[in-house]
């Protein structure tokens, strides 16, 4: 029986290599970052980086067991002295080859990104326009369209309607697009961008955008705690899109105001009612024996005080 090409010996062997060469050059480009911001571990020693990179990369020979332990003891001293700044996030925010600038982040892997997130805010942001625009336009006209176009009107006023409904969650979402710049602007300066997490960016997003809407349908008082600070429903939404803990706070409180007593209450007072009572049996019990070892020790210092009397009076005096 053939044994398949992707099982062989020689192929797992490539494979091994390879997975050798691309930790090395993990390790040569953390390296390189931290001679850059003057943080490279005492411990880890470019000449023999540039021995392993020689043998390893350039003329593409097996490395020893001491030379892959090396290796993977620069790689666990960088990482430490680095992080959040990682191989991952260093290679993401690498620019590109036909880059003048090798600072251009935002031409990197995570500068794509961000490339996103401003075309998809700017999107958010223009419906959010349309809409506003559109419900004004509609409270100057409706009365004439009402009479103008009878037939239409019906289907103009669901439109405005839905409209309506729709922009807190827009606002939502452009919060979440607003937080989430902030986030990838500050990881794209550092270079602690991780692609592994746009997954929990695009997560942020759907939360955020549900949050603006669901905040604004719990809460309609138009207030902020205990604050005099009011608040239309266009920013509650971007609020709760760009700080999803607020809705969770604002649950949290409704939970607890439309939750009933529980009737642990009165059962918990009388239980403590009674070792009340039980405490003070006992201290009564407690103060009737100290009255009564207090009165044995009275009656017998009563017993012995005419023989202290007489051992007191002078031997003169006894007639």
């Amino acid at each position: 029986m053939d044994v398949p090409e992707s099982f062989s010996d020689s192929s797992l062997d490539n494979a091994e290599e390879g997975v050798l060469a691309a930790l090395l050059k993990d390790v040569m480009r953390m390296a390189t970052y931290a001679v850059e911001v003057g943080r490279l571990p005492q411990q880890v020693k470019f000449s023999e980086l540039y021995r392993l990179w020689d043998q390893k990369i350039e003329r593409s020979e097996s490395l020893s067991v001491e030379d892959i332990d090396l290796i993977e003891n620069y790689y666990r001293l960088l990482e430490d002295e680095l992080a959040p700044v990682t191989a991952v996030s260093l290679f993401a925010t690498n620019a590109k080859k036909n880059s003048r600038n090798l600072k251009d982040y935002v031409n990197t892997e995570a500068g794509k990104h961000a490339r996103h997130m401003w075309y998809l805010s700017f999107f958010i942001l223009a419906l959010i326009m349309g809409i506003n625009l559109f419900q004004y336009i509609f409270h100057m006209l409706s009365a004439d369209w009402a009479i103008d176009m009878k037939e239409n009107f019906v289907y103009i006023t669901i439109l405005y309607w839905l409209a309506a409904g729709i922009t807190p969650f827009a606002y939502g979402a452009f919060g979440a697009c607003v937080r989430l710049l902030r986030v990838t602007e500050q990881r794209l300066r550092d270079r602690s961008f991780d692609p592994r997490r746009i997954p929990e960016h695009r997560n942020r997003m759907v939360l955020g955008t549900l949050s603006g809407g669901v905040i604004v349908l719990l809460y309609s008082s138009g207030g902020v705690g205990e604050t005099d600070i009011k608040l239309t429903e266009a920013a509650l939404g971007f609020l709760a899109g760009y700080s999803i803990d607020l809705l969770f706070s604002l649950i949290d409180r409704l939970v607890k105001a439309i939750s009933p007593d529980t009737p642990t209450t009165p059962v918990s007072k009388s239980k403590k009612t009674e070792t009340e009572r039980v405490k003070e049996q006992n201290r009564l019990v407690a103060e009737k024996k100290n009255l009564a070892v207090s009165g044995e020790k009275q009656a017998d210092i009563a017993k012995l005080s005419p023989i202290t009397n007489d051992e007191k009076t002078p031997k003169g005096n006894v007639s």
